[in-house]
């Protein structure tokens, strides 16, 4: 069965730029699209005696250094990532069965609504919590599994390894992506989805393989686009905002108001892209598009008289 990746590019690309509000779950899918550094390094020059650092950089007391400095903040620091972490885990957890709710309605004919998807979305957390958790582990598993036959065997066949990484990587992605759009599109249970993804993934190898290099490349060029777009736009965003503000609060303000709106605008509507791409691509493995039917035979006409 053949399926037409160009055709699904280009719904794709519609669906997301026609739904911006999805823009809101695939941000969360995919992570922001650009960056925005701080010129850290003259900020510190300016108030590297307040902190205890001497002109050289080194720490003026470094018996009381971790005890003054270094302790609380990373403490602090390690707090704030990990709950940073979390929250961002239980947003996706959240946002992936609400895109797969608004792309399905949007694709079949259906009518999407923001609040619905996610309402429906909250229906799945449990089941999706333990279906990633699942493909964690199971490709964990893959991984030290392969390891220790390596090593078995001999050190050098860790080198052969790769092909049985990506080999893996590719039969645990499928499975599981494909099981996450059954799980909502179908509203089944786990283990039936899993079945599913599974099924579906061993009949259409081939296409899968395909997508995965339609996935890989478009992945590519987004990245180089991105940096094509940093390189115009933030490098002197970021020259201008130095100049600008005149202290550490202004320049973060800057950055905030400035390169944080562009930043999840470009991640919205890339994770908008590439799932609703991967969730069509289901729908063209369960549901073929039909062959264009034949004409109706002519009418025959009267007999001719002898």
């Amino acid at each position: 069965m053949g399926i037409d990746f160009g055709n699904l590019i280009q719904r794709s690309f519609k669906i997301a730029w026609q739904n911006k509000s999805l823009w809101v779950f695939g941000l969360f899918l995919w992570g922001g699209g650009g960056s925005y550094n701080l010129d850290t390094d003259k900020w510190f020059q300016r108030h590297r005696s307040d902190l205890g650092f001497d002109q050289w950089g080194q720490y003026r007391d470094l018996e009381h250094f971790f005890e003054e400095f270094a302790v609380p903040v990373i403490g602090i620091a390690v707090l704030v990532l990990l709950a940073f972490v979390l929250l961002m885990i239980i947003c996706s957890l959240i946002a992936k069965p609400a895109m797969i709710d608004g792309v399905n309605n949007i694709t079949r004919g259906g009518h999407y609504r923001f609040g619905s998807s996610f309402s429906r979305a909250l229906d799945f957390f449990w089941r999706f919590l333990g279906l990633t958790v699942l493909g964690i582990l199971t490709f964990m598993a893959f991984i030290v599994g392969i390891v220790l036959f390596a090593v078995v065997i001999s050190p050098w066949t860790l080198l052969l390894t790769i092909p049985l990484f990506l080999l893996a990587g590719f039969f645990v992605w499928h499975t599981f992506e494909l099981a996450q759009v059954a799980m909502v599109a179908r509203d089944i249970s786990l283990g039936d989805a899993l079945q599913e993804g599974w099924t579906l993934l061993t009949r259409n190898l081939g296409n899968c393989f395909i997508m995965s290099l339609v996935q890989f490349g478009l992945g590519i060029a987004f990245f180089i686009v991105i940096g094509i777009l940093t390189l115009m736009f933030f490098v002197p965003l970021n020259m201008m905002v130095g100049s600008m503000a005149g202290g550490t609060l202004g320049a973060i303000m800057l950055g905030f108001f400035i390169g944080l709106p562009v930043s999840v605008v470009l991640g919205g509507y890339a994770g908008t892209f590439f799932e609703s791409l991967y969730i069509q691509f289901y729908f063209r493995l369960v549901e073929p598009a039909p062959a264009y039917a034949a004409p109706d035979p002519a009418a025959p006409g009267p007999m001719p008289q002898p």
